[in-house]
């Protein structure tokens, strides 16, 4: 477990961008598509969630559902057919994929860093 300034600021951005989609069909106008604006308040929701938790105290579980909830996200246009729904697709593919790219970059700190770190900080023999 790895706790310090990133790990706050990529909750934070996690949670910044899961309001950003569950206010999306408002802001976007998509409200009156159903299946894009619920998917955007579930999706949206599960990740405020996940990056409040997150907060508390970091756990690789809880990026790996990150990535799952962004696959799901960005893929939703077209697993639940609102893919022509322009301002809806890309609010979801954007965000979903950035949701992914930020939990990879946590994973990539969760697994690595650590014994980069007790190395780096080792002292000389």
């Amino acid at each position: 477990m790895v706790d310090n300034r990133t790990d706050m600021t990529i909750n934070i951005t996690n949670a910044v961008l899961g309001g950003i989609l569950f206010l999306s069909p408002w802001l976007l106008g998509f409200g009156q598509e159903t299946w894009a604006a619920l998917n955007a308040r579930v999706s949206g929701g599960i990740v405020v969630l996940l990056a409040l938790l997150a907060l508390v105290r970091t756990h690789d579980w809880e990026e790996w559902l990150n990535v799952i909830a962004g696959l799901w996200i960005a893929g939703a246009p077209w697993l639940l057919w609102f893919e022509d729904v322009l301002s809806a697709r890309w609010a979801h593919v954007v965000i979903g994929f950035c949701i992914v790219a930020i939990a990879a970059f946590e994973l990539y700190r969760l697994y690595l860093e650590p014994d980069d770190m007790v190395t780096r900080h080792r002292p000389p023999r």
